[in-house]
């Protein structure tokens, strides 16, 4: 049985070959938050089913998995009727458009189990349907979930949910349990801002709690709150230290005690 991984034969790769060597029988892709089949028969592609979608919806959302064990069971026989109802050049040649259109959502993590919620963001945005669609769905669910229950094709709403991601209106779930810590503001001065350097038993224990890139979610007594790309430093315990500039914008200085909380990095972030 052939076997593999996404993240080393894309999906459109794996389906040409298959196809072009006349294969039948069922690409059964499983990431723990979607059972996935594509169906072929005599090389033409037949049928395509993930989670509740089907058809050419399906496609849409496996072709947005970036990784994903797959296997190939030449064995199981398809189902009595196909609900790819498209020549194979066409089809393949749809697939790679869209496959390229999810190689632009880089806001969306590699893991679909993660769960989005809404930021606490101010200011106005232009609402498209389809984000209004994922913006009704948000709250306890998962990216899989949002992906698959939204009324737009999976392909549309990724890049709603991208693009929410994007703006700071939607962000990704840290863990249950990661209260704010509260740390004393120290500064430096200089060009790079952005920039939040935390103790390295700190970042360390947050790194390997969160197991993902994350960033830093920084709040001073005044309600003013902004994200930091997070760096360790050693021996500046029970501290964090900003580029004045940041702290001025925070309107906080040094001394001041803040708030600070991990939150997971989207998969470009």
């Amino acid at each position: 049985m052939l076997k593999g991984n996404l993240s080393e034969f894309p999906l459109g790769t794996l389906i040409q070959t298959l196809a072009a060597a006349g294969r039948s029988g069922s690409l059964l892709i499983s990431p723990p938050w979607l059972s996935g089949r594509v169906v072929l028969l005599g090389g033409s592609l037949y049928a395509a089913y993930a989670g509740d979608k089907r058809g050419w919806q399906a496609m849409e959302l496996l072709a947005g998995l970036r990784e994903a064990p797959f296997a190939f069971d030449a064995d199981r026989p398809p189902p009595a009727e196909g609900n790819v109802n498209l020549p194979l050049e066409t089809a393949l040649a749809r697939l790679l458009a869209v496959m390229e259109r999810w190689d632009k959502y880089q806001n969306i993590p590699t893991d679909w189990s993660l769960s989005v919620q809404l930021a606490r963001k101010t200011g106005e945005l232009k609402l498209t349907p389809a984000m209004l669609q994922v913006l009704g769905l948000v709250g306890g669910r998962s990216i899989a979930e949002v992906l698959e229950q939204a009324g737009t094709t999976p392909v549309d709403t990724a890049a709603a949910l991208n693009d929410l991601l994007a703006e700071g209106v939607l962000q990704i779930s840290t863990p249950a349990g990661m209260a704010d810590v509260e740390l004393v503001a120290l500064s430096f001065y200089g060009k790079q801002t952005g920039l939040a350097f935390i103790d390295e038993a700190l970042f360390d224990e947050w790194r390997r709690l969160l197991a993902r890139p994350f960033l830093l979610r920084v709040r001073s007594p005044r309600g003013v709150e902004a994200q930091f790309e997070a760096q360790s430093r050693p021996e500046i315990t029970g501290r964090i230290m900003l580029n004045d500039r940041d702290l001025r914008r925070l309107r906080a200085g040094r001394g001041i005690k803040l708030l600070v909380k991990p939150e997971i990095k989207g998969a470009g972030g």
